[in-house]
């Protein structure tokens, strides 16, 4: 069972994240009790603020994966930090006529 205690090692590495970088935007930050050394951080329609996080904490574009469905097209950098892996994610919706018309 998680317990609150459970959560301090991930919300020490946000607290130590957000220190050093108090400008970068946090979109949507989870932390769930089923990846219990993980952060993600999904960016919706923000390819930009997506940019921004490898920039800062140096992930190099071709460590990047990405992958494509029938609407949307995403992005996912993994960065460990203190043994807690931190999940980025951009998700970018495809224009209609990008996807030959399928919903």
């Amino acid at each position: 069972m998680n317990t609150l205690a459970s959560l301090d090692r991930r919300l020490t590495v946000l607290a130590d994240l957000v220190a050093q970088h108090p400008e970068l935007p946090a979109r949507n930050v989870e932390i769930c009790s089923v990846f219990t050394e993980q952060i993600s951080m999904a960016f919706h329609e923000s390819p930009g603020a997506f940019r921004q996080w490898l920039t800062a904490l140096g992930i190099a574009l071709h460590t990047v994966e990405g992958g494509v469905g029938a609407t949307t097209a995403w992005l996912t950098a993994l960065y460990e930090v203190d043994g807690i892996t931190l999940k980025l994610t951009s998700y970018t919706r495809l224009d209609m006529a990008e996807t030959g018309g399928a919903a």
